[in-house]
């Protein structure tokens, strides 16, 4: 049984690789050891069969103890795309361990900046300089320079572990806390790679109630203002529906017509600014001016707390449920769906990012979506799929 191995993959570039991006594809896969032999094997690179290739790397893995790499969750979750197991082994995430060594202020660190920590050389960037900037994805760079670009990386990243290695050993404490948490990985991968089932559907057909329904809501707030162009998503339209002031807006007017050309004869446009005035309908509260002048507070917290006259609080309680349909429409029924699309996942799923290196309290937190964060309503449209 071998020590460690490093391992470090390189795929299809759509969404900076994203594993479960459907346009995406495992390239090539890079696996070393300071101890025994290692290899950079052609997946889907080209045209070839892959098959022993997939079946050398698990041998590789089944034969270490520890898996090392940088931002390894990539890595695994491509690994376990096409078939490899690795759910018994110990895992070292470099990218991690730096989070953790240095207090956990530089989330997500980069290879090149912990390399610059350790006084080692850099990545190679003529892959993504030339290659990867320039619209070439993965399959079309030449093989020599993306093989070349793979072991570099695999062998700075050996040369970060090693390093990283002799300070946890100064620090058998702390060391604990790092295992816990590399450990913990390997959970997180799972859970990722699985996705939650979502019920895309039903989330299109709320949002397009939720819709209608602020539709109407601006319909009815259209009488307090009467201006055509008005935007309840505009801090400066609403500050001065709630607070009174000038709304500035351009409209094309007419300044004769053109004599010469194709448009001989057309009438000719300039454009022309305008000022709107709006009553006041509630005093500002202290402290919530903004820093453009003239201009008050109005979020959601502000608007609560707001008193003044019937007709103010009609407007206030408009506002605030406006803001929350919206804020259901366009970041959950609409805006899941639309993630789901932009990602290229597969319909019906969603896979979230729970993230080791963000929060300085060493918390995780989750992004693209923030699955600890989701509106009670939305809730049900996840179900389980056993």
């Amino acid at each position: 049984m071998r020590t460690y191995r490093i391992i470090d993959v390189e795929t299809t570039t759509s969404n900076k690789g994203n594993p479960f991006d459907t346009k995406n594809k495992l390239c090539y896969v890079g696996v070393s050891s300071v101890d025994s032999s290692s290899g950079l094997f052609p997946i889907e690179y080209n045209d070839a069969p892959y098959v022993e290739s997939l079946n050398t790397i698990q041998k590789y893995i089944d034969d270490t103890e520890v898996l090392v790499g940088f931002n390894i969750k990539f890595d695994l979750h491509w690994l376990a795309k096409y078939g490899i197991k690795f759910g018994d082994k110990r895992i070292w995430d470099c990218q991690l361990v730096h989070f953790m060594l240095h207090g956990q202020q530089n989330p997500y660190p980069s290879l090149n900046s912990v390399c610059e920590h350790y006084k080692l050389e850099s990545k190679l960037d003529v892959v993504s300089e030339e290659y990867w900037k320039n619209g070439i994805d993965t399959p079309d760079i030449p093989e020599d320079i993306l093989r070349e670009y793979l072991q570099k990386d695999l062998d700075l990243t050996e040369q970060v572990y090693l390093k990283q290695v002799a300070e946890v050993n100064a620090n058998p404490l702390l060391g604990r806390l790092i295992s816990l948490h590399n450990q913990d990985l390997l959970v997180l991968q799972e859970m990722e790679f699985n996705g939650l089932l979502f019920n895309q559907e039903w989330s299109e057909v709320l949002g397009n109630e939720l819709e209608e329904q602020i539709s109407k809501l601006d319909r009815i707030l259209f009488q307090y203002h009467q201006f055509d162009d008005f935007n309840p998503n505009s801090v400066d339209h609403v500050s001065c529906l709630l607070y009174g002031g000038n709304i500035i807006y351009k409209r094309q007017v007419p300044v004769g017509h053109y004599k010469t050309g194709d448009r001989a004869g057309q009438v000719k446009h300039k454009w022309e600014e305008f000022k709107l005035e709006l009553p006041r309908l509630v005093k500002p509260l202290k402290g919530t001016e903004l820093v453009k002048e003239g201009y008050f507070s109005t979020d959601e917290k502000t608007l609560k707390t707001l008193t003044g006259s019937k007709v103010a609080k009609e407007v206030i309680e408009i506002l605030l449920t406006r803001s929350l349909l919206e804020k259901r429409m366009s970041t959950y029924y609409k805006g899941l769906v639309n993630l789901i699309d932009e990602c290229n996942w597969e319909r019906n799923k969603i896979y979230g990012q729970l993230n080791q290196c963000v929060a300085r309290t060493g918390r995780l937190s989750s992004s693209r979506p923030n699955l600890q964060n989701f509106d009670g309503e939305i809730k049900t449209l996840f179900y389980s799929r056993y």
